[in-house]
């Protein structure tokens, strides 16, 4: 898919880091799967998939382009039916198809998508997970819920908060989007892997070291037997 357009993902070694994470989830997917991003990290995700993957969206498509440039649109063309999780607007790709909204519910909740690709504020070594909170400013919740109901849940996230503190720990503080339901946790630093509701490090980015994950991460992991070391994400 051609690069998204208009995605403020940061500047720096911030905005490499989420595009490494990004990489690595889109190695997951393969021609013919259906996926669903949501908002942050995951919609740079839609950036490095291979041909034929196909984007779901809740508004109510399968079939999500590339990310629009709204100020280069003809007045003439109306982009509102085509937004994605984060609002922004897309051209949908030839051939895709368009739906309503219940529609696109049905097919989350039946199980049809091969993955949901989502942002946390904490994950679990049990694999539950939380990605929205409500105090001084609302982050609603959207379709996370009802996402997790994906073959496949895959959480990209940054190894920390802003301020320092793990964001993979033992138990979530925040109210729970799903319980048990993570498949894997993509960070800056590594890959992980939930089995059996367990949590196994399975890759370690190139730039980083066992140590330095271990200090990052309250959660307690098994370092998987197989486990790759120096990977390029």
């Amino acid at each position: 898919m051609a690069e998204g357009i208009g995605v403020n993902q940061g500047t720096g070694v911030t905005l490499q880091n989420r595009q490494a994470i990004a990489r690595r989830i889109a190695k997951f997917f393969h021609s013919g799967d259906i996926i669903n991003l949501g908002v942050g990290i995951p919609l740079l995700v839609g950036n490095y998939i291979e041909d034929g993957v196909l984007v779901h969206c809740e508004n109510g498509c399968i079939g999500c382009g590339p990310l629009v440039d709204e100020s280069k649109v003809s007045p003439n063309m109306s982009l509102e039916s085509f937004r994605n999780a984060g609002s922004q607007p897309f051209f949908p790709l030839p051939g895709a198809i368009v739906f309503d909204s219940a529609t696109s519910y049905a097919i989350i909740r039946t199980g049809i998508l091969k993955a949901t690709v989502l942002g946390a504020f904490e994950v679990a070594e049990n694999g539950d997970m939380a990605n929205w909170y409500s105090e001084t400013k609302v982050s609603g919740m959207g379709g996370a819920m009802d996402l997790c109901k994906a073959e496949t849940v895959i959480v990209a996230t940054m190894q920390t908060q802003k301020d320092g503190s793990p964001k993979l720990i033992k138990k979530c503080t925040l109210p729970l989007t799903c319980s048990k339901k993570v498949s894997y946790v993509v960070t800056e630093m590594g890959m992980f892997q939930f089995i059996d509701h367990k949590m196994y490090l399975k890759e370690i980015r190139e730039g980083h070291t066992l140590e330095e994950i271990k200090n990052t991460t309250e959660a307690d992991f098994i370092i998987a037997d197989d486990l790759k070391t120096n990977v390029a994400f």
